[in-house]
C-alpha cells in the first residue's frame, strides 16, 4: 500500500468545499485543452467525477463496488484482484508455474503457500499462479545460464488500469485476453514473450510489530488471505458466476456494510488485499507473509531474497524508483524489517550500514546495493511521532538520516557517488554525469531526487503534458490539482533515464552479470488518488522504462542471457463502465 507523504496527491494539493469545487471544476472542464487547441477529454472527465464525484451518475469509469449509475468513489485502496505477468526470455518458463502447474488447484500446495488452508481458494481449473511462484521463475532462469536480470514494477497496475492505458493510447477497445497497444502487450522479444496472471493475496492483513525488537506478532483478528475465483474470477477481465452478487470481495477488510452482506449471502468469505511491502518481497523471496513486513515471516523468521543470492554469487544490483527509493517495492527487493515504514533503518540495509537489524538480532550484513535512485529528497521532519521509525530515527530527512547521506558520498571516503537535484541543472543529465562517474571509477551510484512536498516523479498524464487532473483525497474528499514549476520538470529525471543511468553503472563491464528492479510506483499514487489521467501517465512513464531495458538487450545483450519480468505488486478497484468512451478521450 503506497504511502504518499502529505495526502493522496500530496503536499501541493489542497482541500476545497464541494460547493467552491464545484464551480472550480466547471471551470477546469472548460479550460482542458492542450496548448494547440486541441481538447484534453481524458483531464475534462476525470476532473468532472471528481467535482459531481457524490451524485449518482452514469460515468466512463468508476471507483468501488458500487456499480455504474452511482457515486464515484467508495475505495482509494487495494483490491485481490489477479494481476498481469509479462516474461521476455527464452530462460524463463511461466508454464512451470501457471496451467496444469498451478498449486493453486491442489489443498496441500495451497496449505504451503499460505501456512494454513483459505477458504474457498483451491481450485481444480486454476490457470493462475501464486505470486511467490515468481520466485521460481527467475531462480531457475538464472540457474539455466541467463546473465541479466530486469525487473519493472508497475506498483498498482492491474488489468482495468493497463487496458485503460492501452485505449487511451491506441482508441481501440478490447474487452478480454493480453491486449494490444502498450509496448509490453506487443513486444515479441523473437518469440520469447510469454503471459501469464497471479495471485497476491498476503497471509494475514493485521500484524502487531516491534521494531526496536524487530518481531512481530499475528493478531486472532487478522484477516488471512485467499482467492475465491467462483467471486473474483478465472482470469483478470472474467468475473466469477458469484461475482456479480459480491462485488465487494475484493475489497478485503475494506469492505462496507453492503460488501460484506454480499460476501456473507453468496456463501462466501472475505480475503485479506495485499501490500506493496510483502508482494514485493514474496515475489523476490517465494515466500508469502504479512502485510507491511520485508523479507520477514509471519513467525519473525529472517528470509534470504534472490538479491542476496545473487549478490553472494558476484552479480551487481540496483533498485530504480519513481517513488522514495527506500519505500515498501524497492526496499522489499534487499532489505529485512518486521515494518515497512521503518525508512532509515530500510535504508541503511540498501545502502550497506549497519542499523536495526544487526543491533537487535545481530543479522547479516550484506555489502549494500551498488545503484540505488527514487525520490524522498528534501522530505524532512523533525517530529519524534515517527513511531515505525524506531527509537533510533533521526531527525532530519524522513528517508535517510542526514549522518548516514554524508558517511555513504564519495566525497567522505564512502562507496557512493550522490546526485540530487540542484537548481536550474538538467535532472537527467546530472545523473547520468554521475553515472558516467561511478562506471568510470568503480563507485556506486546513490540518485536521490524530489523536493519538499514533492516525493514521485512529476506525472506526466495521459497526454504527456504534465498537467495533472483533480483527484479523491481519504475521505472521499475532492483534492486540487498538482501542479508543477518548469524547475520541477527540469531537474527531476525520468523513470528512463534513471534507467539509463542504472545501466552506464551496471553493465559498465561487458562480462558483469548484473540485476535491477526498475519500479514505476507513481501508477499506484495515482490510483489510491482515484485519477485515471495521473494512472495512465505513470504507466506510460513505466513504459518508457521498459523500452530503455529492451533496447539495451537488442544492443548489447539478447533473450538467451537476459530475462525481463513486468508485472505488478496489487491491483485497485477501477471499473471501467464504458471502454468506448475513454477510446473517445485520446
Amino acid at each position: 500500500m503506497a504511502r504518499p507523504i502529505c495526502s493522496s496527491t500530496g503536499s501541493t494539493a489542497r482541500i476545497v468545499s464541494l460547493s467552491l469545487w464545484l464551480s472550480i471544476s466547471l471551470l477546469f472542464i472548460g479550460a482542458a485543452t492542450a496548448p494547440g487547441g486541441e481538447p484534453d477529454r481524458l483531464k475534462a472527465m476525470q476532473t468532472e467525477y471528481v467535482g459531481n464525484s457524490s451524485q449518482k451518475l452514469a460515468r466512463a469509469y468508476h471507483f468501488g463496488s458500487q456499480g455504474p449509475g452511482d457515486i464515484f468513489s467508495n475505495h482509494t485502496s487495494h483490491s485481490n484482484r489477479l494481476v498481469a505477468v509479462y516474461l521476455f526470455g527464452r530462460k524463463g518458463n511461466l508454464s512451470t508455474i501457471t496451467g496444469l502447474n498451478s498449486r493453486y488447484r491442489s489443498a496441500d500446495e495451497v496449505r504451503k503457500i499460505y501456512g494454513f488452508l483459505p477458504r474457498n481458494t483451491v481450485n481444480p481449473q486454476a490457470e493462475y499462479a501464486d505470486q511467490s511462484d515468481l520466485y521460481r521463475v527467475q531462480k531457475e532462469a538464472v540457474a539455466r545460464g541467463v546473465k541479466h536480470l530486469f525487473i519493472v514494477w508497475f506498483d498498482g497496475m492491474d488489468w482495468p488500469t493497463t487496458q485503460a492505458a492501452a485505449i487511451a493510447r491506441t482508441g481501440k477497445v478490447y474487452t478480454e485476453g493480453k491486449g494490444s497497444g502498450l509496448l509490453f502487450q506487443d513486444y515479441d522479444a523473437v518469440g520469447a514473450a510469454q503471459y501469464g496472471f497471479v495471485v497476491t493475496s498476503p497471509t494475514h492483513d493485521r500484524n502487531t510489530p516491534d521494531v526496536n525488537a524487530q518481531t512481530v506478532v499475528i493478531p486472532p483478528n487478522s484477516r488471512g488471505g485467499g482467492y475465491d475465483a467462483m467471486i473474483a474470477g478465472p482470469n483478470p477481465w472474467t468475473l466469477g458466476p458469484l461475482g456479480p452478487k459480491a462485488p465487494g470481495y475484493i475489497k478485503g477488510s475494506s469492505a462496507n456494510a453492503a460488501d460484506r452482506a454480499g460476501v456473507m449471502a453468496a456463501g462466501r468469505v472475505l480475503h485479506a488485499y495485499t501490500d506493496s511491502s510483502q508482494s514485493a518481497a514474496e515475489m523476490i523471496s517465494g515466500v508469502k507473509a504479512y502485510n507491511n513486513g520485508l523479507n520477514v515471516t509471519d513467525d519473525g523468521r529472517l528470509i534470504t531474497t534472490l538479491f542476496h543470492d545473487l549478490q553472494d554469487q558476484g552479480w551487481k544490483l540496483g533498485t530504480v524508483t519513481s517513488v522514495p527509493f527506500d519505500h515498501a517495492s524497492p526496499s522489499a527487493i534487499y532489505a529485512r524489517n518486521v515494518h515497512r515504514d521503518d525508512y532509515q533503518d530500510l535504508a541503511r540495509e540498501m545502502l550497506g550500514l549497519p542499523g536495526i537489524m544487526q543491533q537487535a538480532r545481530q543479522a547479516q550484513q550484506w555489502p549494500g546495493l551498488d545503484v540505488v535512485m527514487g525520490m524522498g529528497y528534501g522530505i524532512t521532519s523533525e517530529s519524534k511521532a515517527m513511531a515505525p521509525q524506531g527509537k533510533n530515527w533521526v531527525p532530519g530527512n524522513i528517508y535517510i538520516a542526514d549522518p548516514d547521506l554524508a558517511a555513504i558520498d564519495v566525497k567522505n571516503g564512502g562507496k557512493y557517488v550522490v546526485v540530487h537535484p540542484e537548481s536550474g541543472v538538467d535532472g537527467g543529465q546530472a545523473l547520468q554525469r554521475a553515472a558516467a562517474q561511478a562506471a568510470g571509477k568503480s563507485q556506486r551510484l546513490f540518485g536521490f531526487f524530489g523536493r519538499k512536498g514533492l516525493d514521485h516523479l512529476p506525472y506526466q498524464t495521459a497526454d504527456g503534458r504534465y498537467d495533472p487532473a483533480p483527484s479523491i483525497g481519504r475521505g472521499g474528499r475532492p483534492v486540487a490539482a498538482e501542479e508543477y514549476t518548469p524547475e520541477d520538470r527540469l531537474e527531476q529525471p525520468t523513470l528512463a533515464k534513471m534507467t539509463e543511468a542504472a545501466l552506464t553503472v551496471l553493465a559498465h563491464r561487458p562480462d558483469q552479470r548484473f540485476a535491477l528492479f526498475i519500479e514505476s510506483g507513481d501508477v499506484d499514487f495515482a490510483l489510491h488518488a482515484n485519477n485515471l489521467d495521473n494512472a495512465i501517465g505513470a504507466v506510460y512513464s513505466g513504459e518508457d522504462a521498459v523500452r530503455t531495458v529492451i533496447q539495451w538487450v537488442e544492443k548489447n545483450s539478447n533473450w538467451d542471457e537476459s530475462l525481463l519480468l513486468v508485472s505488478s505488486d496489487h491491483g485497485h478497484y477501477l471499473v471501467i463502465d464504458d471502454p468506448q468512451a475513454i477510446a473517445g478521450a485520446r
